[in-house]
């Protein structure tokens, strides 16, 4: 298999699930980090081999590039980085998620989403985690990836809460050790999408509270990536089991790969690459009550 580029590396995990036909904040965040990945590509290979001067000159340019572009230019990176993974069968446009929702799918709204060849997302995904939470030493790529996924808000589909903490102690000792990751870390871009977050989140109904918004990303706007949906389906007298079933064949209609993961005592759903929690709910629509499911995403 061929070396992938830094930002490929970047938008095989940044782009999976996010829509496809569509504008959304997430996608502008995640095609900004791709164009700022596109110019740091030559300069984050070793420690020693990149000269200072030039590296914060290239981060300079990728800031800039990052925070001024322009949606036109946008449009024509998200093709192009999207044409060149899926010729090489590591990303595919299916229906979204978004489409199994009743008020959705009821009205015919075609949805489409992007989604990462499994095994080459999870390899970067998992590899990114071991090399920034195992001890050892981190290369200039993977902060810069790590970087790349922090001011694009994909913070804690990666991390957790508490592996967050432990991440940024890793980042804040190497910073000390080398002024190009103190120069790297203390970067940003993301400044340019806070007014729009930030007026996008007020106006966004809000079903559950974000357990998330701490350590990193409370420095960082966030930006929901998944969606929690209803699927409606009257199924009376069943198990709870049966329930899962009936949603699981839905999803699976619908064209998305899934399959039931345990965890303690709780069963998750994996639905392309993320992981939902579904438990049973009651949906009103003229005052007539819809028995269904809700498929809500979870964060570890």
């Amino acid at each position: 298999m061929k070396e992938l580029a830094l930002s490929q590396q970047y938008a095989i995990v940044a782009l999976n699930g996010l829509e496809s036909l569509h504008p959304s904040v997430a996608k502008e965040a995640v095609i900004r980090a791709v164009a700022a990945a596109k110019v740091l590509e030559d300069v984050l290979t070793t420690i020693e081999e990149t000269d200072t001067d030039v590296f914060v000159s290239k981060l300079n340019e990728a800031v800039e590039c990052a925070r001024n572009l322009k949606k036109k230019e946008g449009k024509k990176i998200e093709k192009e980085i999207a044409e060149l993974l899926e010729a090489d069968g590591l990303l595919e446009q299916v229906p979204d998620i978004l489409g199994c929702d009743m008020d959705y799918y009821t009205a015919g709204v075609e949805l489409k989403a992007y989604r990462s060849e499994e095994t080459m997302y999870l390899r970067l995904r998992e590899g990114l985690r071991a090399e920034i939470l195992d001890e050892g030493e981190i290369s200039l790529e993977c902060a810069g990836l790590l970087w790349l996924h922090r001011e694009s808000g994909c913070i804690h589909d990666l991390f957790s809460v508490g592996e967050q903490n432990q991440l940024q102690k890793r980042m804040l000792d190497l910073t000390v050790e080398n002024v190009k990751y103190r120069i790297l870390w203390e970067a940003e871009f993301h400044t340019a999408l806070e007014s729009f977050v930030t007026k996008f989140l007020k106006v966004k109904h809000n079903l559950f509270k974000n357990p998330y918004l701490e350590g990193i990303n409370l420095i960082f706007p966030y930006l929901e990536r998944r969606k929690a949906i209803f699927i409606d389906f009257v199924i009376f007298n069943t198990t709870v089991e049966e329930r899962r079933i009936a949603v699981i064949e839905h999803l699976c209609k619908m064209g998305h790969y899934v399959e039931e993961v345990k965890s303690g005592n709780e069963t998750f759903l994996k639905i392309d690459n993320a992981y939902y929690r579904i438990f049973p709910s009651t949906r009103r629509a003229y005052k007539v009550p819809i028995q269904g499911a809700n498929i809500v995403p979870v964060y570890w």
